[in-house]
């Protein structure tokens, strides 16, 4: 199904013009404008679907690997940096290299093959996240200049707005008046799932939201407001439980930052949801207890048995964890290959040490987007501060209920915004001592937080 879902008798030709446009969008990119591979990767990225029928194709399974290939090589023929300076390009490089030493433990420690190569299953998973990591640096590099981020930022808009039409189109056949397994759909972000779904959505919330209370413009806020509009939609009828957090955990941020307002509406929210939200989304909250207290919802109760198995099996290797990517394969729980919840998936497979390491990255991350959000001379970088903080809150609660941080179609975005963080802090300058004024001008919370965010 095309994103739009429009019948023009060109669905069949869908694989042919992106595999045409992958090769050329890698030429221009080359030979011309690199940051034309980050826009078309932009706007793909979590179209997982439609990327899928590349798969029968020559490298057209490399699709994402292609296009930033070319934005390197582009740049490398310009003389300028690949990796660029930035206050966390380092620690990126180390975490790069521990976790393929994790790999190389997980090996021995399940007895399968060691990762040597893009064939290795584990291998290619392990490639797959750090390439986030090197997507956020190379965005750094490529996008240079506001307009460049402001373009960037639309095309991630229109891809959202592509996605959303594909979910409620897939939707406007389901009964939603009362909740069903049978009515909850994957949409175009493929193998993530419905919970991955919802957890994107949530993100993309967050991001609206702080774009929407930093702008003055009308015609911004109409069509911010009507993307978020469609999102909500998409996020409610995901029933999807964690990602409901996850929304409200952004809102929280975002009301906590900027808006005060916002809080008062969270706490509406907390409180009368079982008003607000549609019967369906109520019938599939009310599920997780018998409104006592005690849970009765198997999905619920099956997650407290796989914690709990998962912090024996943490408890018996607990400085660098069992390896990366190895509890998928052990099969400790019936079927499920993963922990559901990302926290405790990093102490299993990377012990504290690996536990020690996540954090610190999320809290450079946070601190960068908060330097922005702060020190940001415009509204436009100080709103995209805000939304990329907000975007971290809400992904640290939705990685509370499943793995949400190393699929690509689901928090590729995140590590996009990231590098265009990073663009902010450069272009503002932002890496010097505040002076008298700048001090005297914070507000009392930016003062508080001002010892944190020096870098």
């Amino acid at each position: 199904m095309l994103p739009f879902h429009i019948h023009l008798g060109l669905e069949g030709f869908v694989a042919t013009v992106l595999y045409i446009a992958m090769w050329v969008t890698f030429l221009l990119s080359v030979a011309w404008r690199p940051q034309l591979g980050i826009y078309v990767l932009a706007f793909t990225l979590p179209l997982q679907t439609v990327r899928y029928r590349l798969h029968g194709m020559l490298l057209g399974a490399e699709f994402v690997d292609i296009l930033l290939l070319g934005v390197v090589l582009g740049l490398a023929f310009r003389g300028e940096r690949i990796i660029p300076k930035s206050p966390i390009t380092k620690f990126l490089l180390l975490l790069v290299v521990f976790y393929y030493l994790s790999l190389w433990q997980g090996a021995f420690f399940i007895d399968v093959p060691v990762p040597l190569w893009i064939t290795d299953p584990r291998f290619s998973d392990w490639k797959n996240y750090v390439e986030m990591f090197f997507l956020a640096l190379v965005v750094t590099s490529a996008i240079r200049e506001e307009k460049h981020v402001r373009t960037l930022l639309l095309i991630m808009a229109l891809s959202v707005l592509a996605l959303n039409r594909n979910y409620m189109t897939l939707l406007s056949g389901e009964n939603l008046s009362h909740f069903s397994y049978e009515s909850r759909e994957e949409g175009l972000l493929g193998y993530a799932g419905v919970n991955g779904l919802g957890a994107f959505e949530a993100m993309v919330i967050s991001v609206l939201l702080a774009a929407y209370v930093n702008t003055r413009r009308i015609w911004l806020k109409v069509g911010l407001g009507v993307l978020a509009a469609t999102s909500v939609y998409c996020l409610l009828y995901s029933f999807s439980r964690g990602a409901y957090v996850a929304a409200l955990a952004g809102l929280i941020a975002v009301g906590f930052l900027k808006s005060r307002k916002l809080l008062i509406v969270a706490v509406v929210i907390f409180l009368a949801w079982q008003t607000l939200l549609p019967e369906s989304v109520q019938e599939r909250i009310k599920m997780t207890t018998d409104g006592t207290g005690e849970i009765t919802d198997r999905s619920a109760e099956l997650r407290f048995v796989i914690w709990e198995d998962a912090m024996k099996l943490f408890m018996r290797n607990p400085v660098t964890g069992t390896g990366l990517e190895t509890y998928q394969d052990m099969h400790r729980v019936g079927p499920f290959r993963d922990t559901h919840n990302y926290f405790v998936k990093v102490l299993v497979e990377t012990g504290v040490l690996g536990a020690f390491l996540f954090l610190i990255l999320l809290w450079k991350m946070v601190r960068i987007g908060l330097n922005l959000f702060i020190r940001g001379q415009t509204p436009f970088w100080s709103g995209l501060g805000l939304g990329f903080v907000a975007l971290m809150c809400s992904s640290i609660a939705a990685n509370c209920f499943g793995d949400r941080w190393t699929y690509q179609q689901v928090d590729g975005y995140m590590w996009i915004l990231f590098g265009c963080v990073l663009t902010g802090i450069r272009i503002m300058g932002e890496f010097r001592v505040p002076s008298t004024d700048d001090v005297l001008s914070q507000s009392p919370l930016e003062s508080a937080l001002e010892p944190a965010l020096k870098i």
